[in-house]
Order: structure tokens, then C-alpha cells, then sequence
């Protein structure tokens, strides 16, 4: 008897640390940078994605250019990375004036 209420309690604390595919459709971009694989461009794909398509199975994420069966996999799975993505516009405007900076040279 107790190992089948041990093994309830462990099916349904892994059930609930998963990523559904609600949460996907719904989840900021900061949310979406912490899953391991997703930088800024896997990142804006899946907005721009479920821009235009309503997401109602993680599956369909493989639709999305640069998401493959491992990255769907740590979607689902939501492993975290050490350091998330941060998308701010100071970081754009870094990366645009050193992009100034390459050219005139």
C-alpha cells in the first residue's frame, strides 16, 4: 500500500514540473529563454510561430525552424538552463552598435 501511494505521489510531481502546450501558447519569451536549447532566434520563432498557429500539442513545435526532436524534448521535460536568455533592448542596442562599429571599419 505504500509503495503505490509513494509511486502516485512521484507520477504526479513529475506530471506537474512538464511543460504543456498551453503554457508554451502562453509563456513570456523570458519564461521560453530558460529551457535548455532556446536561445533569442529558437525563442522569437516560437512567438512568431504561435503568432499564427495556436499551439494544442507540443508536437507541433517541430513545425518551428530550429526545433528538433532533442530541443522538443527539453520543452517538454522544461530543463532549465544555468544562465537564462535575457532579451532586453539594451542587449539589441549593444549588439547593433557593435555591428556599427564592425562595418566602419
Amino acid at each position: 500500500m505504500f509503495r503505490k501511494i509513494v509511486l502516485v505521489l512521484l507520477v504526479g510531481s513529475s506530471v506537474s514540473f512538464a511543460m504543456s502546450a498551453n503554457m508554451v501558447q502562453s509563456a513570456k519569451k523570458e519564461k521560453l529563454g530558460c529551457i535548455k536549447g532556446l536561445g533569442v532566434k529558437r525563442v522569437e520563432a516560437i512567438v512568431l510561430y504561435r503568432k499564427n498557429n495556436p499551439i494544442e500539442s507540443l508536437d507541433e513545435l517541430l513545425n518551428v525552424k530550429g526545433i528538433g526532436k532533442a530541443i522538443l524534448r527539453n520543452i517538454k521535460e522544461d530543463k532549465e538552463k544555468k544562465v537564462c536568455t535575457r532579451f532586453s533592448e539594451e542587449i539589441k542596442k549593444k549588439s547593433e552598435k557593435k555591428k556599427k562599429e564592425i562595418s566602419a571599419e
